[in-house]
C-alpha cells in the first residue's frame, strides 16, 4: 500500500487490521517505514479435546517425534497420551496414563483442595528423565524422579510468596544444558524475575520486562538453547488474547515477538513445548478449559517460520 494513502483511508484501513491483530505492520507501511523481517509462527493447526475427566491442562511437554505428550492440570493430575496425526496436524489422541500429583509426603495433592493447593502450572521434563512440577496458590517447584513417586522438596525462593494469589509460579523450562528455570505469571520490580535453580538454591537471574499487560504462562527451550514464552491476557473479561515471544536468558532485554493472536481467536492457552521434525522447529500448546463447557481443551500448534 502506498504510503501517500489519504489519513481517512489510512484509519479506516488501520481500523479493519486492528481486529486481525496486524496493527503493528499496518502502522509502519502508512508512516512509509521499512521493518527488518524477523521469524514468524505460522499456524498449522487446532485440534479440540472435550473429555470431563481431564480439566485445566496448564503444562506440557511433548516428545522429540511429536507424537506423545505429557501434561498436568489444576486439580492436581498428570497424564500422558499420544497424538494421531494426518499430514502434519493433529488429528485425535488417546490418553494412555492418568495419575493424581503426589505431594512431598506422599499423599496426592488433590486431597488439599483447601486453598486450591493442587494448582499445577508449570511442566519440565530434564535430559536425564527428571520431572519438574511447579504449584501455584502453594508456590513451590517439586522435582520427581517417576510421575508415580512423591514429589522431592526444593527450598523456596524467599520471593515465591510476594505474588498475590493465583498470580505465581505458571512456567517452568529446562535449559538443554539441565538448568531449569521458572517464572511468575505476574511481575515484580523491575520486571518477570528469571528464577534459577543451581543444585537445591534458587537465585534471580535476571527479569524480562512486561510488555503490553500480557502474563507469562508457560515456557520451553529449543535445543539451541532459545526461550520461548508463552503469555496471555484476557481483554475487559470477554476475550483471551496470546502471544509467544523468544529470547535468550542471558540477554533478556532482547526479547523478540514471534506471534500474537486475535482477541478470542483460541481459549486460555497455558502450556508450550517445542520440538522438531524434519522440516523445522515446531510448537504445541494446549488451553486450560477452565472447567467451563464452553471452552473446550484445545492443542494448537505452530511452525516456526525463519525469515528467508
Amino acid at each position: 500500500m502506498s504510503k501517500h494513502l489519504q489519513s481517512r483511508d489510512c484509519l479506516r484501513w488501520i481500523r479493519e487490521a486492528c481486529s486481525r491483530a496486524i496493527l503493528g505492520t499496518v502502522v509502519m507501511t502508512c508512516l512509509g517505514s521499512t521493518a527488518v523481517r524477523a521469524d514468524t509462527l505460522a499456524h498449522i493447526g487446532t485440534f479440540t479435546w472435550e473429555s470431563d475427566a481431564v480439566v485445566g491442562l496448564s503444562g506440557l511437554e511433548v516428545s522429540e517425534d511429536g507424537n506423545t505428550f505429557y501434561a498436568v492440570g489444576d486439580r492436581g493430575w498428570y497424564l500422558t497420551g499420544t497424538f494421531d496425526r494426518q499430514e502434519q496436524q493433529i488429528v485425535g489422541m488417546n490418553v494412555t496414563q492418568l495419575l493424581p500429583i503426589l505431594g512431598n509426603n506422599g499423599l496426592p495433592v488433590s486431597a488439599r483442595r483447601i486453598g486450591d493447593w493442587s494448582d499445577a502450572e508449570g511442566l519440565a521434563i530434564a535430559p536425564d528423565g527428571t520431572f519438574w512440577i511447579s504449584f501455584e496458590r502453594w508456590a513451590h517447584v517439586s522435582r520427581y524422579s517417576d510421575p508415580e513417586e512423591a514429589g522431592q522438596w526444593i527450598k523456596d525462593h524467599e520471593t515465591f510468596y510476594d505474588y498475590r494469589n493465583n498470580r505465581q509460579l505458571e512456567a517452568l523450562a529446562v535449559h538443554p544444558d539441565g538448568t531449569l528455570y521458572t517464572f511468575p505469571e505476574r511481575p515484580a520490580g523491575q520486571g518477570f524475575p528469571i528464577y534459577r535453580l543451581d543444585e537445591d538454591q534458587w537465585s534471580i537471574q535476571g527479569h524480562i520486562a512486561e510488555q503490553d499487560g500480557f502474563s507469562i504462562v508457560g515456557a520451553d527451550f529449543d535445543e539451541a538453547g532459545q526461550l520461548y514464552l508463552l503469555e496471555r491476557k484476557l481483554i475487559i473479561g470477554l476475550w483471551w488474547q496470546n502471544r509467544v515471544r523468544r529470547l535468550e536468558v542471558n540477554t533478556p532485554e532482547d526479547v523478540e515477538t514471534l506471534w500474537t493472536g486475535g482477541r478470542g481467536e483460541f481459549f486460555n492457552v497455558e502450556g508450550i513445548a517445542v520440538w522438531r521434525d524434519e522440516i523445522g522447529p515446531r510448537l504445541t500448546m494446549v488451553s486450560d478449559n477452565n472447567a467451563d463447557p464452553d471452552e473446550p481443551t484445545q492443542f494448537i500448534e505452530f511452525r516456526v517460520d525463519p525469515v528467508q
